[in-house]
């Protein structure tokens, strides 16, 4: 339709962005490469992958006159899928509408006028799956931990020693094991059989713990019921699509363009997913393109297996006699170059991480120009409340007063959002005590600042939780009958019944609710939740992410309810599903705010946000504070996991376990070496959000050491330079301006 010279031309006038080869020459050869060239780009972060799969979608469209319909684009979140869509429109539209002002000829006219750009298939795989399997009901994680859960109370499983022992033994777990944390260990080797196409089969013939056959038997029965109510979960889900893939009975026929995003993340069942569709694009003439950075692999807990992108050159050589360019895009946009070294100098720390990485991997380089580069910092107290005190004066100074002085520097940053990453953003431990985000959030908050933490409490003891659930209970179960005829009911979910009940009790609400339901032959437990809404007060957003996880619960749970949400008073039943499907889940820990819901939900502007890692995955800020120690003041067993690994984490264990099952066969790097490899690109990747500023910060001990009689013991970290050897070359953080 154009030329590649016209198409820069507009890439640069209309959308300022500038894709010649003296630009940036890896992403000028990624973008204007031949429709028939697959490509394995490695993107670092802050590189420009979104506008670079942009701009070559729009490129294979406006230069090399590709159908929109033939054209698939994955990406991990919704989120993600959305803005990639929304952008492709956006520029998109732009250019075609400059081209309509010039249009040669009639034909050319119309054939812009009738360019579709929305039939271009973008999305996450779960929704393309969806797609093509003709929208069956899927069910979110709330919902499936609800129906694992009603098995093992049910048949009183979750006391089974044998089981809980090989659930112990495969998340490398000490002491007591909760049943949420049951059915999440459960749920995961589910997952894991699944993701990396496990011979059940085999593994069934060939185990020897009778909790693994314990395992097997209830996950067994879980599956019966997904297909007993024609459910489908994710994995399911995923593995129905590659199923149809196999049996030709998906309409691909049209395929010519298929790119993957994050594909650091993928696992074996996806990667065969993707290879039939590439199968299809290259034998169409077009291609396969793949995007990721193995640095920034997140999710090995969750089935992804990072192999697969830094081996996948050879993979996609032998399994489709594909030869797919590498090119690494290694400028960053993003970050300060003080920032970027820092990056660079961290992920050079361990030598034997190197040996699980891309191949001859180029550092990422500073592209970033203009003033106010600080250098990284590091502020380090004795305690935790002298930590949050100080931090929290830093953050009103730097960003919202004139500026943070000490020696010759001032640092002062935009009133931007400013984000405080950490392992876990709870702020409470499982036995109540107070975590440094509890601090934080009370000194924050006396500096005038504004916090986003939605995940900083357990929803089971969020004030709207108590009070909704509890009006919930009084209504359906006034007089606790139901309740009291639930055998084997967990102390943890009537302990919080019975906090909700009070809470409940506390108001004018109650009598007011229990009127106007009165006397109803029939109910919709939807229709009761809304009305409860209309009697709560009106809460900020994080309360409202938070009830919105409870919504979406109670939707899912008509999916696999037998009274598909009715509830009839006196129908002591259609009241015991109630309890099952949402109260007992809700009670025991099972219902959070996830991700998914997060990643759909914009954080509000002006906050200082609070968030683990995995959540700041794909997002910048201004200023990002890292905490790398406020929960280590000594070395102790229990929190080596998370800075210093003694073995391997939950994941090495379940890979351990099943990987001789599957294609993939059993893990090349040990279970010691995985765990270790996870906690460098955890932090690699909080190392790399930050726009201007970066801090680190912990308790002293983390920086100093601490004295054992006489001697002086310091805590490995890997966040703080250490390697797998117990090495520092970091010793004392002298590489950090300490404030």
């Amino acid at each position: 339709m154009i030329s590649w010279d016209e198409y820069q031309l507009l890439a640069r006038e209309l959308l300022k962005r500038s894709i010649g080869r003296e630009d940036n020459p890896a992403q000028h050869e990624a973008i204007k490469a031949p429709v028939r060239e697959s490509q394995f780009l490695v993107a670092g972060p802050g590189s420009g992958k979104t506008t670079v799969m942009v701009l070559k979608i729009l490129k294979y469209v406006y230069v090399d006159n590709i159908h929109p319909h033939t054209i698939l684009a994955t990406t991990f979140t919704r989120k993600a899928a959305s803005e990639l869509n929304s952008r492709i429109i956006n520029w998109g539209n732009k250019i075609r509408d400059a081209l309509l002002e010039e249009a040669r000829n009639q034909d050319q006219h119309h054939h812009l006028e009738g360019l579709k750009l929305d039939q271009i298939r973008t999305g996450t795989l779960d929704s393309l799956a969806q797609e093509l399997l003709g929208h069956p009901r899927v069910l979110e994680e709330q919902a499936t931990r609800s129906i694992l859960m009603q098995k093992l109370i049910r048949d009183d499983v979750h006391r089974h020693p044998d089981l809980l022992n090989y659930l112990k033994l495969m998340g490398n777990q000490q002491g007591t094991l909760s049943l949420t944390g049951m059915c999440d260990l459960l749920l995961e080797l589910k997952d894991r059989i699944y993701h990396d196409l496990v011979d059940v089969s085999d593994y069934q013939e060939k185990i020897e713990h009778p909790g693994a056959r314990l395992a097997l038997e209830c996950l067994e029965e879980y599956q019966k019921e997904l297909v007993k109510g024609q459910l489908y979960d994710f994995a399911r889900l995923e593995s129905a699509l590659l199923e149809e893939l196999n049996t030709g009975e998906v309409d691909l026929a049209d395929l010519k363009v298929v790119l993957v995003d994050e594909y650091q993340d993928t696992n074996l069942l996806q990667e065969s997913i993707y290879f039939h569709l590439a199968k299809k694009a290259v034998g169409n003439g077009g291609n396969i393109t793949v995007v990721g950075d193995d640095d920034q692999s997140l999710y090995r807990f969750r089935g992804a297996t990072v192999d697969l992108f830094t081996q996948y050159q050879n993979r996609i050589r032998r399994e489709l006699d594909v030869e797919a360019r590498v090119i690494h895009l290694s400028q960053n946009y993003r970050s300060t170059p003080q920032i970027v070294d820092f990056c660079n100098a961290f992920l050079e720390v361990d030598q034997d991480y190197q040996f699980a990485r891309v191949t001859s991997k180029p550092d990422i380089k500073a592209t970033r120009t203009g003033k106010g580069h600080y250098p990284v910092l590091g502020l380090f107290r004795r305690d935790r409340k002298t930590l949050a005190r100080d931090l929290s004066r830093f953050i009103n100074q730097a960003l919202y007063g004139e500026g943070y002085h000490i020696e010759d520097l001032t640092i002062k940053l935009d009133k931007k959002d400013s984000s405080i990453l950490m392992a876990s953003p709870l702020e409470y431990t499982p036995h109540s005590a107070r975590r440094f985000p509890h601090y934080l959030r009370h000194f924050l908050e006396e500096e005038g600042l504004e916090v986003y933490n939605p995940r900083g409490e357990s929803l089971e003891r969020a004030p709207a939780t108590e009070l909704l659930a509890g009006l919930l209970l009084e209504c359906l179960d006034p007089d606790k009958s139901v309740e009291n005829s639930l055998a084997r009911l967990p102390s943890k979910a009537r302990s919080n019944f019975h906090q909700w009940r009070k809470t409940a009790r506390k108001g004018i609400i109650l009598e007011e609710v229990r009127t106007e339901w009165k006397g109803i032959p029939e109910l919709h437990l939807l229709e009761l939740w809304y009305d409860l809404l209309s009697y709560t007060p009106e809460e900020d957003v994080v309360e409202n992410l938070r009830v919105e996880a409870l919504t979406r619960t109670i939707e899912q749970a008509t999916h696999f309810s037998r009274f598909q949400g009715r509830v009839i008073p006196g129908e002591e039943e259609s009241i015991q599903e109630v309890y099952w499907n949402l109260l007992i889940p809700l009670a025991t820990g099972a219902i959070e705010v996830d991700e998914m819901l997060l990643n759909q939900q914009p954080a509000p502007p002006n906050r200082v946000n609070i968030m683990s890692i995995h959540q700041a995955k794909g997002l910048e800020f201004p200023l990002v504070v890292v905490d790398v120690g406020s929960d280590y003041s000594r070395i102790h067993r229990s929190h080596a996991y998370k800075r210093f690994p003694l073995d391997g984490d939950r994941a090495s264990h379940l890979e351990d376990e099943l990987r001789a099952y599957s294609p993939l066969g059993e893990p090349v790097r040990t279970t010691r070496d995985r765990a270790f490899d996870d906690l460098i690109r955890q932090y690699y990747v909080a190392f790399s959000r930050p726009q201007d500023l970066l801090l680190l910060i912990g308790l002293s001990p983390v920086k100093d050491g601490y004295r054992v009689d006489k001697e002086r013991v310091y805590i490995p970290n890997v966040a703080t330079g250490w390697d797998r050897e117990a090495r520092w070359p970091w010793r004392g953080l002298g590489n950090l301006f300490l404030i």
